[in-house]
């Protein structure tokens, strides 16, 4: 079954070295109709370390429309990939349409032309 936009999933993640993986929690960014056309899925990386960093989004579990989060988290929307829909261990949580909104606005700001 494709999972769908928003939702927080938990994978084995590639340290970026590539000698090993961890699970790691990620959330969906292609919309659905990508999502049920492809194998793969574009996700961004969900980490508990809240060091300040641009490009980051932080969330708790009222920025949740299920599911909860361990630890006050933050989305790395610096840290985008894709990735196998096989490979996920987990579907968790959902982000709530706010969050999901100032994710797209970081990325938004991420890509932007600069002068």
């Amino acid at each position: 079954m494709p999972f769908q936009q928003r939702d927080l999933l938990l994978l084995p993640v590639p340290f970026s070295d590539l000698t090993a993986r961890k699970i790691r929690p990620v959330v969906v960014l292609s919309n659905d109709h990508y999502n049920r056309s492809d194998a793969d899925i574009l996700v961004a990386g969900v980490t508990s370390n809240l060091a300040p960093r641009p490009f980051t989004v932080e969330m708790d579990s009222g920025d949740l429309e299920y599911g909860t989060l361990k630890l006050r988290s933050a989305v790395r929307v610096d840290k985008i990939f894709s990735i196998d829909q096989r490979i996920v261990l987990k579907q968790f949580a959902r982000a709530n349409k706010e969050l999901f909104m100032r994710i797209r606005q970081q990325i938004d700001a991420l890509i932007a032309e600069v002068s």
